[in-house]
């Protein structure tokens, strides 16, 4: 039974317990009413009863995300995703030095995404707040800490993302790009083929680079994609995004021509040269080497100036692939298996403009429609 006392600086609590065959108290004060000091000693009486460590709270924040993210994150997911949940622990290491999980409070938690937000766009600020927030739900799961210190916290970052329309080619554009790379196709000019690879499939850049001749069916007019590479650390092969991102699409005659010369090529070339594709790549150079992201966007910037269209990057072909199935009528169901994506909820966020413009365009074949119907003969 908790004994509540009042003194100078306010109300407080008492709770004795036992703790391996010993027993030991609880105490805490600075609550302003009694009606306080009962309530927050009947939870702990409650956590007591469940079993749980009430002591647990004591720990740093920064070291139980650290622990969190060693024993349970780290090695679970692609290396890409490592590195973003890593990146939420070093925030928290370096904002939260020397808080106790227990003395977290919404407000310290609300400055400090009022802070990152400062430098980061309103995207990255929700990345980082996703996989924090999954880490205290943990520790509240395993009765550490009993409120929620990130609830209905406000998110907003200050740095503008870049404009949707920079990021995607309209289908006009993409067929002047095509147009233009197919003047000067060789096999030796690699970033060309990625570029058209990247139209015609959807696929990330590092998707693309990862892509091994034994995941080409020329047979059934398929391609499967089941790892990346990773420029960032190993240099090596490294496991996709997610899980649903490993997937089995279907390509078109003209990509499957465009791969079946680039691997006549390389044959040669091995041949030749005595050069050997090691690692079993589809887009390697004349050297038998892999080229950088910067070197493909170096290429497609070139080409976009020269037919004067809008710039984008490797990455803005994915979402010209996404957009050009989705203003052609495609089931936005099938668009997301085909690009990857964990469900289409992720989908319907990442294209909300390119919907939304094709909202408009359905709204005004209703209006024609009833026009057509009213002024029937």
């Amino acid at each position: 039974m908790a004994s509540i006392q009042k003194t100078k600086s306010g109300w407080r609590y008492r709770v004795s317990y036992k703790e391996n065959g010993k027993y030991k108290t609880k105490t805490k004060g600075g609550f302003r009413t009694k009606k306080e000091a009962e309530l927050a000693a009947a939870e702990l009486e409650k956590q007591l009863h469940k079993g749980y460590d009430i002591n647990a709270g004591d720990q740093l924040f920064s070291e139980y995300m650290r622990n969190w993210f060693e024993l349970y994150k780290k090695g679970k997911y692609s290396l890409a995703h490592e590195r973003n949940i890593e990146l939420s622990v070093q925030l928290v290491e370096e904002y939260f030095a020397g808080v106790k999980l227990k003395d977290l409070t919404r407000d310290m938690y609300q400055k400090f995404i009022n802070e990152i937000g400062k430098n980061h766009t309103t995207a990255t600020v929700r990345k980082r707040h996703t996989y924090i927030k999954s880490c205290l739900r943990d520790a509240i799961e395993e009765g550490i800490i009993t409120r929620d210190p990130t609830y209905k916290v406000v998110i907003k970052g200050e740095v503008e993302a870049k404009s949707e329309e920079l990021k995607y080619l309209n289908f006009d554009e993409v067929k002047k790009l095509i147009a233009e790379i197919k003047k000067d196709m060789k096999p030796k000019y690699i970033s060309r083929y990625i570029i058209l690879f990247a139209i015609a499939t959807g696929a990330r850049f590092s998707e693309i680079m990862g892509l091994t001749w034994d995941c080409v069916d020329f047979k059934n007019k398929t391609i499967t994609i089941n790892k990346t590479w990773d420029f960032k650390g190993a240099n090596d092969f490294s496991d996709t995004k997610t899980f649903d991102s490993k997937r089995t699409i279907t390509v078109d005659n003209e990509t499957l021509n465009m791969l079946k010369e680039l691997r006549k090529y390389q044959n040669e070339l091995a041949m030749k040269t005595g050069l050997r594709n090691t690692k079993n790549l589809v887009f390697i150079n004349s050297k038998m080497e892999i080229v950088t992201n910067n070197a493909v966007n170096k290429t497609l910037r070139s080409l976009c100036k020269k037919i004067g269209i809008k710039t984008i990057t490797c990455h803005g072909l994915r979402h010209t692939h996404a957009s050009m199935l989705l203003y052609k009528g495609v089931n936005i169901k099938y668009v997301s298996r085909r690009l990857g994506h964990k469900d289409i909820v992720t989908t319907l966020q990442t294209y909300s403009h390119i919907l939304d413009e094709m909202e408009q365009k359905e709204s005004r074949q209703v209006d024609l429609a009833m026009e057509e119907l009213y002024h029937a003969k």
